[in-house]
């Protein structure tokens, strides 16, 4: 695969705002041949892009810190 491809597609999924952009940058990857060692880093990257934009959902409170004065 041309490195310029690869990263383009590494960027793509890093970019990816929406679950839908991230759909679109997978049936981009899978559609294109690739060795296998690109293809997992790639696909672990996806699956790790898809976390984040499902945890950005959710809202985390902060811990208050209690002051003892």
């Amino acid at each position: 695969m041309d490195a310029r491809l690869y990263f383009h597609l590494a960027d793509s999924i890093a970019s990816a705002q929406t679950i839908s952009d991230l759909h679109s940058v997978e049936l981009l990857v899978s559609a294109t041949s690739m060795h296998s060692v690109e293809r997992h880093a790639l696909e672990r990257a996806l699956r790790l892009r898809a976390d984040a934009l499902r945890l950005g959902d959710l809202v985390v409170p902060k811990p208050r810190v209690e002051r003892a004065d």
